[in-house]
């Protein structure tokens, strides 16, 4: 039996980098990624017509006007049906990453498909939305469709070798793209003063209304665990990439831990919709190969005797249409010189690209860094820009909740958002978290006023142009926001009524 060759110091970190890597953990991950894919394109669903028709409060006409350098397919659709049919399609694709059928095709596809939901309205935006857009473009990059796939056993069917291994760049650029978040994050909050005096998770924690779980109200005033939290959260992110940048299972299995902990803690603490749940599933990528490797066949000893006679046959069958539709062409071949010089290039192109990418994320202190000019606009436009400031400089020290007192043309009377009966009683943070959360936050924000009329007219277009036999119409309606003040630990809380919006339809 040969022995494996031990490679010095620095020739692991080269074989680590641009050597073979074993394609286990980036194909399981794409696998969690496409169901986490259909998730979000299906949560999406039931509020198509609000968010991304022109009945909705962002129409086209607004959308090209404040954001003109976004690109997103569906700017041009702007009826129900036509959104309707882009995301079916949507989902689709992610059915196809997690099977890993077209498995390169799939992840342009869900990068493009991501990107337009998203550019179509930002207001809806949060981190886990950058996350969600930026993987499919960094898996489109390396061979995850390789192992655990449709792709792979169609080409075992047709005879060819699997080896589960591919070039390693692409995949050590995944995973520096999941680093790069925590590092970009950890440098924001250190222009801040909250974290580095270990308060910040008093105040992040006390988010009730909007972010904030309300069990976790002991700990957010328990000031040792706050500290112990706060200064934790700022250790994980600072460290995370750079000792998982090197080839070294234990470092890297200590980041894992920490971010673990880190997002475990998000999750079950706060209510801020996917963001904990695709980064904790990004961990698999920094997991040891044959741990995985162990992981899935130990769910294909289960699966497989039932499971895989299907699917070979239809491998099988796949290889046999497309061996027909071959046509085979002689072709110049290619010196390994000539191929050396290409992979050389690709790698130096690809390079290029993720700093300028990255290079967009860099912490506001050091803005005059990112792109600047045509080449911001260039990044824009192809949805490779992105940006970490997740609670930072400093967390939030307010949150609140809107009311909308409504009254109908017949003289009754609702609230616009729960279709209840008008009250002003505070109103929590949603157990299952919605994107409503951040468009009311960003509406009540001043510097969103240019928003507000479309806002309004929004609810006037959803409800008018659609009454059912027996329905009112409305006619005006009001939106005040009541602001709550987190103030230094042992004072409390205090409460400010503003009138945000009046409307008539």
């Amino acid at each position: 039996m040969l022995k494996k060759r031990r490679l010095s110091p620095v020739g692991r970190l080269r074989e680590f980098w641009i050597g073979r890597a074993d394609l286990a953990p980036v194909a399981l991950f794409r696998i969690v990624y496409g169901i986490e894919l259909f998730n979000w394109f299906w949560q999406l669903y039931p509020n198509l017509a609000a968010f991304f028709t022109d009945q909705g409060f962002m129409p086209r006409s607004l959308l090209v006007t404040q954001f003109p350098d976004r690109f997103s397919l569906i700017t041009g659709m702007g009826t129900w049906w036509q959104i309707a049919l882009f995301w079916g399609a949507c989902l689709v694709v992610a059915v196809m990453l997690t099977l890993g059928w077209h498995t390169r095709t799939a992840c342009v596809l869900a990068f493009v498909g991501v990107a337009s939901f998203e550019w179509r309205n930002p207001l809806l935006l949060d981190g886990s939305d950058i996350v969600f857009r930026l993987v499919p473009f960094w898996l489109a990059l390396t061979n995850c469709g390789d192992l655990y796939s449709v792709d792979a056993a169609t080409r075992k069917a047709r005879g060819e070798q699997v080896t589960g291994s591919g070039p390693a760049l692409p995949v050590r650029l995944l995973e520096l793209q999941v680093g790069w978040i925590y590092l970009m994050t950890g440098l924001e909050k250190m222009a801040g003063v909250l974290w580095k005096n270990g308060t910040a998770t008093f105040y992040a924690l006390q988010l009730e209304h909007t972010f904030g779980r309300s069990w976790a109200y002991p700990l957010a005033t328990n000031m040792i665990v706050v500290h112990l939290m706060s200064w934790g959260t700022l250790a994980v992110e600072l460290l995370f990439l750079p000792i998982t940048m090197i080839p070294s299972r234990i470092t890297r299995l200590i980041a894992v831990v920490g971010a673990a902990f880190l997002h475990g803690g998000i999750l079950t603490m706060m209510n801020v919709g996917n963001f904990p749940v695709i980064m904790l599933s990004t961990l698999i990528l920094f997991l040891p190969a044959e741990w995985v490797r162990e992981f899935v066949d130990r769910i294909q000893l289960r699966v497989a005797p039932r499971l895989s006679p299907r699917v070979a046959a239809a491998a099988a069958g796949v290889a046999r249409r497309e061996l027909r539709q071959m046509s085979v062409v002689p072709g110049r071949t290619i010196g390994l010189r000539e191929q050396r010089a290409v992979r050389i290039a690709a790698a130096l192109m690809l390079l290029a690209v993720t700093g300028i990418a990255f290079a967009s994320a860099l912490p506001s202190w050091a803005a005059s860094y990112r792109p600047q000019g045509e080449l911001a606009r260039v990044l824009a436009f192809s949805s490779l820009d992105q940006r970490w400031d997740m609670f930072s400089p400093d967390p939030a020290q307010a949150d609140g909740w809107m009311l909308a007192p409504a009254k109908l043309a017949d003289g009754g009377t609702y609230d616009l958002l729960t279709g209840g009966p008008v009250s002003t009683a505070p109103r929590w943070s949603d157990p299952l978290y919605t994107r409503w959360v951040k468009v009311f936050e960003r509406i009540a924000n001043s510097g969103y006023s240019d928003y507000r009329l479309e806002f309004g007219r929004s609810f006037c277009r959803l409800r008018n142009f659609h009454l059912q036999p027996g329905q009112s119409a409305l006619d005006t309606f009001e939106l005040i926001y009541i602001e709550r003040t987190i103030h230094p630990p042992g004072e409390a809380p205090t409460l400010r009524e503003y009138h945000i919006w009046s409307h008539q339809c």
